[in-house]
């Protein structure tokens, strides 16, 4: 399964979840580029892997999109 493919089902999962209280968007940074998203230039001179996950603006999770993890998180900052 490609990343944005993992980002779609992410974006069901998250809806389903948490209906219009969240947005889910896949940047692609070899298209867009990242002048947008200084942040993703800081985190990728760290070391971490695509894809990094930001939960609002904030990187949480990088390698791979864990589903159960990021809908916690999503969660707990709802909570908040």
């Amino acid at each position: 399964m490609s990343v944005k493919e993992s980002t779609d089902l992410l974006r069901n999962e998250l809806k389903q979840s948490f209906g219009d209280k969240i947005e889910v968007k896949y940047v692609d940074t070899d298209e867009e580029g990242m002048d947008d998203y200084p942040i993703m230039e800081k985190v990728m001179r760290m070391g971490y892997p695509f894809p990094i996950t930001f939960i609002n603006g904030e990187p949480k999770y990088a390698g791979k999109i864990m589903v159960d993890e990021i809908k916690n998180a999503v969660n707990d900052k709802l909570k908040d």
